[in-house]
């Protein structure tokens, strides 16, 4: 689902779909492990041919939480009020491919008749997400990324119980996924930047995962 702001302007993707997918990029992202970015082109896609796909490898952040916000200035998100903090990991990105890069893999893909082919991303340290894990009576851990694409699989049962709520003023996915209960959203920070918020615990009901979105100051 293609997520906009109140002027209609697209902020970034929340794709949820079944883990029992079929089609073939579904199944090349599935065999992502952390630390792993490839670039893919299938010949016959109905829509892009050529998409980057990441799975963020999690690194221990040691550095505080002022410090991070500082590397963060120019995102301006919001973080859950009057809460002690346990632990915070980050994430880095990767380099995109050139166009000519991309020019390449087409060519490959006609010259050899392989319909799909992968490259690897190379990693770089751009920071593109954070996670801090709260404690307190129930704990918590909120991830806050700056890329707003994201491909969620889910088991049938799982996917028949996402359910659309709204948080912050903007639409919203609650739903368990391996026993945790998540809520997820995208919306713009105060700088203006899109970013895409999730909050997770176990368990976790959707109306403590509210209260504490809507808590989150700058």
């Amino acid at each position: 689902m293609d997520i906009k702001n109140q002027n209609g302007d697209f902020l970034g993707k929340i794709q949820i779909e079944s883990l029992d997918s079929e089609d073939g990029m579904d199944q090349i992202i599935g065999n992502l492990r952390p630390g792993d970015g490839k670039a893919i082109y299938i010949a016959d896609a109905k829509e892009n041919s050529f998409t980057q796909q990441t799975n963020y490898a999690a690194v221990e952040w040691e550095n505080g939480l002022e410090q991070l916000k500082e590397n963060l200035t120019s995102w301006k998100p919001r973080f859950p009020a009057q809460v002690e903090h346990n632990s915070i990991q980050v994430y880095y990105g990767f380099d995109n491919l050139t166009p000519d890069e991309i020019e390449a893999m087409a060519e490959e893909s006609e010259m050899t008749g392989k319909n799909v082919i992968v490259r690897d991303l190379k990693p770089n340290n751009k920071l593109v997400g954070v996670s801090i894990t709260y404690g307190g009576e129930k704990s918590f851990t909120l991830r806050i990324f700056g890329t707003t694409k994201s491909r969620i699989g889910l088991s049938e049962s799982e996917l028949a119980q996402v359910r659309t709520l709204h948080v912050r003023g903007v639409e919203a996915f609650y739903f368990t996924n391996h026993g945790t209960d998540r809520l997820i959203w995208i919306e713009e920070g105060s700088s203006g930047k899109a970013l895409q918020y999730e909050l997770f615990g176990k368990p976790m009901p959707a109306d403590i995962l509210i209260n504490i979105a809507e808590s989150m100051t700058t």
